[in-house]
C-alpha cells in the first residue's frame, strides 16, 4: 500500500510542476515580467545604502573586530539594527560588505 500512495504523490508532484511551468509560460507571453528587481527592490537597496553610509564612522572604529564581536559592540553602545532591534553577525558581514563597494 505504501508504495501506491509515493507513487500517487510523485505524480501529483509531476501534475503541479508541469501546471507551473504552463503557468508561467502563459505570463511570459503574455508580457508579464517574472522575477527580477523592481522599484521597490531599487528603493530597499538606497536606503540600505544610506543606513550604511551613517554608521560608517562607527563600523570604521569596529574595523579590527570579527562579525560577532562587532555586532555585540553595536548592542553595547544601543545603536539600533536596520529593522530596530538587535545587531547580529550576519548584519554586520552586509554593512561592512555595502560601505567596501
Amino acid at each position: 500500500m505504501p508504495h501506491l500512495y509515493a507513487a500517487l504523490a510523485e505524480k501529483e508532484r509531476a501534475l503541479i510542476s508541469r501546471r507551473t511551468k504552463d503557468a508561467l509560460a502563459a505570463a511570459k507571453a503574455r508580457g508579464v515580467s517574472l522575477g527580477g528587481l523592481n522599484a521597490k527592490g531599487i528603493e530597499n537597496q538606497r536606503k540600505a545604502a544610506e543606513r550604511a553610509e551613517r554608521l560608517r564612522q562607527v563600523f570604521g572604529e569596529l574595523a579590527d573586530m570579527s562579525a560577532r564581536k562587532a555586532a555585540e559592540e553595536l548592542n553595547r553602545r544601543g545603536i539600533a539594527a536596520p529593522a530596530g532591534g538587535r545587531w547580529f553577525a550576519a548584519q554586520v558581514i552586509r554593512v561592512r560588505k555595502r560601505l567596501s563597494s
